[in-house]
């Protein structure tokens, strides 16, 4: 008879405990706890309740996309953030999301011309790439240069993001002096 709701709401503190807490173990400290049985569908139900209290839900998090861009903008004026969304009902759903900081366009400056580019996924609920580039200073360390979160790794979402780049690094000219690698 235990609704999941109700138990999301008990949940939230064991969960921030242990967020890897799995299904079964919830099922046996509910029978331990109130000597009741639990489905596995409303056990599954109330830990994906009490994530979304404890982590805010994923979609909430990205409606504030804007938000995130305006924070950057604010901290570290003269950076470059593009963000990319499709329209749907007059909702916004997000697609991709550009960051070339100042501080790294400011270091750059005293880089080697070499250029590291590479993808990663994302897990999660939502899934995604994650495209970086890096460059390589004096001392030989790497300096993170820009970064982009896209819904999927192609020929359409790298061109977009080295679009954004080559114009952020200086414009073709500029670029025609550098050596990029990628694997």
């Amino acid at each position: 008879m235990i609704k999941a709701k109700w138990l999301s709401e008990t949940l939230d503190r064991t969960l921030i405990e242990n967020q890897k807490l799995k299904i079964n173990d919830v099922r046996q400290r509910v029978l331990r706890k109130w000597n009741t049985h639990v489905s596995i569908s409303t056990t599954r139900k109330a830990r994906a309740m009490a994530a979304d209290i404890i982590d805010g839900s994923f979609k909430e998090q990205y409606k504030r996309i804007y938000d995130y861009a305006h924070e950057l903008l604010k901290c570290n004026s003269r950076s470059t953030i593009k963000i990319k969304v499709e329209n749907d009902n007059d909702e916004a759903i997000f697609q991709r999301f550009y960051s070339y900081l100042k501080a790294c366009k400011d270091s750059f400056v005293s880089c080697r011309p070499i250029i590291g580019l590479d993808g990663c996924f994302l897990k999660g609920k939502y899934g995604g790439e994650l495209l970086s580039v890096v460059g390589r200073d004096v001392n030989d360390q790497l300096l993170p240069l820009a970064y982009a979160v896209v819904e999927v790794e192609n020929k359409e979402t790298w061109t977009w993001f080295l679009e954004l780049l080559i114009g952020d690094l200086g414009g073709i000219d500029m670029c025609g002096t550098m050596t990029f690698m990628s694997d």
